[in-house]
């Protein structure tokens, strides 16, 4: 009889034990899909954002993340407005031109705080701040020469002191000594011609009252007011990958990898290592902004006869999901 109770005792147990597991299991966790438009081709420059979805942190937020590539010729506002991508990466100065456009676009993040924008120039040039630039030849882009402009004017200098080309992405003309000053990020051109053995002197912008903010995130005005929740968990999710990319830049590279095969692994680390500073500056918080500076930058852009139209920059750009999350 004692055998048979116990045997009965241990189906009970067994019983309640498989009831239990039955019972308390959780039904898999439904995910919602949610993409973003990346700035530029796969590479360190979104680190933060791979590292978000590599390491789970999008799916601890009940979200499956989606990135499409950017490049010069995409149009990096437009899926965001028309809801192809929930979420976006852009220049700061395109979203201020954007919202003074009346589109609905507000940013939520800045990632790179400090511009990567620097003008480089060959150490044995004797070029080593922009006074050094009267009667020289100068590469630039339409936003590169935004920022050299507002640079200089701020110098009292004006844009006839020197040539304006666009010799397009090859360093060649740079280094024969054709093109003597190159507009170069910290993060690419200037990791390019290092590496290729030449030392060059760098001029930054910042140096001399020029402060643009770089890579932001930005929602519609209509995700941001309808779907709070879900911008919350989204960056709140990123800015955990973004600390977790600077603190382990060397596991960034693989990560790029899973999204660009062809990634050279080395460059890709360099990136990652520079971006570091202007990311994460010593300042506040990760993917903080100041007020202070998106009004100078509004300022220049109308110095620079950028903006036109009136605008009331505090539409730019929104604290408050960055203050739920550190405050």
């Amino acid at each position: 009889m004692k055998s048979l109770r116990v045997t009965i005792t241990i189906l009970w147990l067994l019983a309640f034990w498989l009831t239990a597991c039955t019972t308390t299991a959780a039904p898999p966790k439904s995910l919602t899909s949610v993409t973003v438009q990346l700035k530029y081709f796969h590479q360190a420059q979104f680190g933060g954002f791979y590292a978000a979805d590599q390491n789970g942190y999008y799916a601890e937020e009940g979200l499956k993340v989606t990135f499409l590539e950017g490049g010069p010729t995409v149009d990096l506002q437009k899926p965001v407005l028309d809801g192809t991508a929930q979420f976006g990466v852009t220049g700061a100065e395109n979203l201020i031109s954007a919202r003074a456009e009346g589109q609905p676009l507000r940013v939520i993040a800045v990632i790179f705080r400090r511009n990567p924008l620097v003008f480089m120039a060959l150490a044995n040039s004797g070029i080593t701040r922009p006074q050094d630039f009267v009667g020289k030849t100068i590469q630039y882009n339409a936003t590169t020469g935004l920022i050299l402009n507002a640079m200089l004017a701020n110098l009292g200098m004006s844009a006839d002191v020197y040539k304006q080309v666009n010799a397009g992405y090859d360093l060649g003309p740079f280094y024969s000594g054709q093109v003597q000053v190159w507009n170069a990020f910290l993060t690419n051109e200037v990791l390019t011609a290092q590496s290729a053995g030449y030392q060059v002197n760098l001029i930054y912008p910042d140096d001399y009252g020029i402060h643009f903010y770089s890579d932001t995130l930005i929602a519609t005005d209509k995700t941001i007011s309808t779907q709070p929740d879900l911008v919350l968990k989204f960056l709140r999710a990123t800015l955990k990958g973004w600390t977790f990319a600077i603190e382990n830049p060397n596991l960034v590279a693989p990560m790029v990898a899973k999204y660009n095969p062809k990634a050279d692994l080395q460059h890709e680390l360099s990136q990652m290592t520079a971006s570091i500073p202007l990311i994460n500056t010593g300042e506040d918080y990760i993917g903080w902004m100041k007020p202070e500076i998106w009004a100078g930058m509004e300022k220049t852009l109308r110095k620079q006869g950028v903006l036109a139209k009136p605008l009331d920059v505090t539409q730019v750009y929104t604290l408050q999901f960055l203050e739920s999350i550190y405050k």
